[in-house]
């Protein structure tokens, strides 16, 4: 396996030691759980003014900087509540995350790439991210290809779907049999007990 560049290394460290101003101790994910190629420059880093990645045009445009493989950074992830699904994972645009089936959380590996990545945008992490009201235990990050890293709750790497047009939409849910809304334990976030539905 491929040994981590400094520049890895360096941005892993970077992105714990943010995880812990925020209020979060979490342990970040080993990024060799993902195969590593040498991007250098050690991933983009999110800047203002940036082009809209040409392989996901038609996803929406409210996401700023956006990485190689299509991921956005968001300014937090937080903790949100769903009629139907109860306790959820959001960004702090209020848009629902989710997680893939065919991804692994133990140990941390994101499979969805290529065409996959049009529809499901990585949830990227870096030394601003804020954790909001979310189980410090229950993140962290992994390494995707293009060097930059991804956001992992309950050790499965989180995405969002390009068509939830509107903050809290859940479009995505139940996807081709293999995407799920995330639950702050990184499980599917399911119907509460008792509710009825």
């Amino acid at each position: 396996m491929k040994a981590l560049t400094s520049r890895t290394l360096l941005g892993s460290l970077a992105l714990a030691a943010a995880l812990l101003a925020s209020g979060c101790t979490t342990t970040v994910t080993d990024p060799v759980a993902v195969p590593q190629r040498d991007v250098g420059g050690g991933g983009p880093r999110p800047q203002s003014g940036a082009a809209q990645n040409p392989q996901t045009s038609g996803a929406p445009d409210d996401l700023g900087q956006r990485s190689p493989d299509g991921g956005y950074w968001p300014a937090s992830v937080q903790l949100g509540e769903n009629l139907e699904l109860g306790p959820v994972v959001l960004d702090g645009q209020g848009f629902t995350l989710y997680r893939f089936d065919r991804d692994s959380a133990s140990p941390s590996r994101s499979t969805c790439t290529e065409g996959c990545l049009m529809r499901w945008l990585p949830v990227l992490a870096n030394e601003k991210i804020k954790f909001e009201n979310l189980d410090p235990a229950r993140l962290g990050a992994v390494a995707r290809p293009d060097g930059t890293q991804q956001v992992t709750v309950g050790g499965w790497p989180v995405y969002r779907f390009a068509e939830d047009s509107v903050p809290g939409r859940t479009t995505g849910q139940g996807a081709d049999g293999l995407w799920f809304v995330v639950a702050p334990d990184g499980g599917k976030a399911a119907a509460p007990a008792g509710s009825g539905s």
